[in-house]
């Protein structure tokens, strides 16, 4: 990992950090790591040093350091990003599926990017530091050396990784992408600057595929698992018993269910759209509720391709859409449409039962109503995720809005499940 030095934003030309992805303090964060140990203590704006911070009193800041925090493809801001510095570098993020909680943080240097991701990060000590950035379990971390004064960033330090290099301080989650009909996932991933992933391509992976589903120790091996849309058109459902309009993508297997509900409560995120929703109805009943949906598999199909205004219901995914200059974006490619989503029993992080209805990021809006178009909910320590729309609904190589939201809900998913630590004022 190489070193870098935090130059003054008064015209020093050695600029430099370090930064990598997460939404809250993680049991992996360097600050509390998953085996319980706390960072480094005693140091300078760490909680219980000789600075004052076994008082509750924080001494003011020698310095900070400002910067903004991208996305791997280096331009897209990231918001809501963990930034931090500590003595010691953050424990390994698991390899495996783990229940990631979040902590409190040992130190009170840190902070989190605005939806426009920028960043004022105070620093509390001189010399070699850590400075971590991270979301979910995307994080980059480099050492600098820190100084008095106000400090810039070098922006290229500050893109996200896109791969996984844990020598230079690189993690991002392990992500499989199941095969797919219609929506290619993994061209949003790439078009977004993700390349470090696995993918299986449709009839000759099927096998592998169908292995995977079935096995809670290979789920394991992976963050998080998308399920794109897949299956197939039946045109004309009346010529064929009054059949619904599609075969969805979707394994009727007891074994697939149990499998992919051990995965998700181990802390495992799972994703799907469009035609593999039955995944999702199936494995967790009452959550959703699809628009035409009866007891038989696909019924809950689309009759066609619907594109409408995109209302974005989550504040933060909101603020950050309009940074980007997408508020008034438009949905394209959702063939399922949701008509509500239901309070449901649920268990938390602890195995601790409670009730929650499924979170709303985006609506789709109709003629006379809005409709849940992307919505997630929690079960036990990981995230399920589904949205109507194809991801990347059309094969050019631009960036469409749905997929940059994408970016956004996946690393708010992928974050920590609990309550996150606040910085101090």
């Amino acid at each position: 990992m190489r070193k870098t030095v935090l130059g003054l934003s008064a015209g020093a030309s050695a600029l430099a950090s370090f930064f990598f992805f997460v939404a809250c303090g993680t049991s992996g964060s360097g600050f509390g790591d998953p085996n319980g140990q706390n960072g480094d203590g005693g140091k300078p704006g760490e909680l219980g040093s000789s600075d004052g911070a076994a008082t509750d009193v924080i001494p003011p800041p020698i310095g900070n350091v400002s910067g903004k925090v991208t996305a791997p493809e280096g331009t897209i801001p990231i918001s809501d990003a963990l930034v931090y510095l500590t003595k010691t570098p953050p424990a390994p993020i698991p390899s495996t599926t783990y229940c990631d909680k979040c902590v409190e943080l040992s130190s009170y240097a840190f902070t989190y990017s605005k939806p426009d991701g920028t960043f004022d990060l105070p620093v509390y000590a001189e010399g070699e530091q850590y400075m971590v950035t991270q979301k979910g379990q995307f994080r980059r971390v480099r050492k600098v050396s820190a100084g008095a004064g106000t400090l810039r960033a070098v922006p290229e330090d500050n893109r996200l990784p896109g791969k996984n290099d844990e020598a230079a301080g690189d993690t991002i989650p392990r992500m499989l992408v199941m095969p797919y009909a219609w929506d290619k996932v993994d061209r949003s991933l790439n078009k977004l600057g993700i390349t470090d992933f696995e993918s299986l391509q449709g009839f000759n992976d099927g096998p592998t595929a169908s292995r995977i589903q079935k096995d809670p120790a290979e789920l394991a091996k992976y963050h998080v698992v998308f399920f794109p849309c897949a299956g197939s058109v039946n045109n004309d459902p009346t010529s064929s018993g009054n059949q619904p309009y599609c075969s969805v993508g979707y394994m009727a297997d007891k074994t697939v269910g149990s499998a992919l509900k051990q995965y998700v409560q181990g802390g495992g995120k799972l994703y799907f759209t469009d035609f593999s929703y039955e995944y999702v109805r199936q494995n967790w009943p009452g959550f959703i509720t699809w628009s035409g949906e009866t007891s038989v598999v696909g019924s809950a199909c689309g009759k066609g391709q619907s594109n409408g205004p995109a209302k974005f219901d989550d504040k933060g995914l909101d603020a950050w859409m309009q940074s980007i200059g997408e508020g008034t974006a438009t949905l394209q490619g959702s063939y399922t449409s949701i008509l509500r989503v239901n309070p449901m029993s649920s268990l938390d992080e602890n195995g601790n039962t409670f009730t929650q209805t499924p979170k709303v990021w985006v609506s789709q809006l109709y003629s006379s109503s809005a409709r849940p178009a992307t919505v997630s909910f929690q079960d036990k320590c990981g995230r399920v995720l589904f949205s109507t729309y194809h991801t990347e609904a059309a094969g050019a190589g631009t960036l469409l809005a749905q997929e940059k939201a994408l970016m956004h809900v996946l690393l708010e998913v992928s974050a920590c499940v609990g309550v996150r630590p606040t910085p101090p004022r």
